[in-house]
């Protein structure tokens, strides 16, 4: 009997360890849940105001609207809105009409971009926050028709897709112009809406270079430069300089039949010092 007793207090004990184990399995993740920094309060109405504002082509209400929505917002969203928004609008309203490159115009849009570029590394936004202002950028922009794409609207979903590394139109197909014909029937090509010229760099001033770089450039059925590949290079840092002012361009995109496409077409990127 006093084996028989020894063991069972023996079972107990070990069926207690083991009993507290499992309570302290199930309690950690609930602990852990409980602990989890809260989600970022983000005031998305005054944001999608701001969203409107650029689509009937208010940049300047439209970053208004941002700047006051930066006082409730926990994520940095709106600070980051309303930095690309400046660069917008100040290019926007640099570029003399008719003209496809300026480069004061481009300059300016330059040193706003690498403000707002360097703002959001320095306070990454979370990636759902990203991800939620995305899908209400495309909703107002699939609400618009073709014709009348908010064009102030269109760099801010592709500055976005930029810096989130948002790949949403990866493995669509790509139309590509080929022979000589320019008869298009169905198609309308690519329209720059942002795209700032890639700008000097200092050995290439100093050597009074004057010459082109080409760029076979990929723009998606959104309007962003998918992919580039250098055809013709230059040196003193130019094919670099190049390569990372067009990630940052937006087009609206080629379509056919009224379809937004893909399309693959060349670019030609001058430098030329007067």
């Amino acid at each position: 009997m006093l084996r028989s007793g020894l063991d069972l207090r023996r079972a107990f004990r070990a069926w207690s360890l083991a009993a507290g184990c499992a309570a302290l399995l199930v309690g950690a993740p609930a602990r852990a849940q409980s602990e989890a920094p809260p989600a970022a309060e983000v005031p998305w109405g005054q944001i999608e105001a701001g969203l409107a504002q650029l689509a009937g082509g208010d940049g300047k209400a439209a970053d208004a609207s941002f700047r006051k929505a930066r006082s409730g917002d926990d994520s940095g969203l709106a600070a980051l809105l309303s930095g690309l928004t400046r660069a917008y609008v100040a290019y926007d309203r640099m570029m003399p009409k008719g003209v496809h490159s300026s480069l004061p115009a481009s300059q300016r849009a330059h040193e706003l971009l690498d403000v707002a570029n360097k703002s959001f590394h320095e306070r990454p936004i979370p990636a759902a926050v990203l991800g939620d202002a995305l899908t209400r950028i495309r909703q107002v922009l699939k609400q618009a028709p073709p014709a009348e794409s908010p064009s102030l609207l269109r760099p801010l979903l592709c500055n976005l897709r930029l810096l989130s590394g948002d790949r949403a139109t990866d493995g669509e197909p790509v139309l590509e112009g080929s022979g000589k014909s320019h008869d298009m029937g169905p198609l309308t090509v690519p329209r720059g809406v942002f795209t700032p010229t890639p700008l000097f760099t200092e050995g290439a001033r100093k050597a009074r270079l004057n010459s082109s770089l080409v760029v076979e450039l990929i723009v998606d059925s959104e309007g962003c430069p998918a992919s580039e590949k250098l055809l013709k290079s230059l040196p003193y840092g130019l094919a670099d300089q190049a390569l990372a002012t067009l990630r940052w361009h937006a087009y609206e995109p080629a379509r056919y039949d009224g379809k937004a496409v893909a399309m693959k077409f060349t670019l030609t990127v001058g430098y030329f010092v007067s």
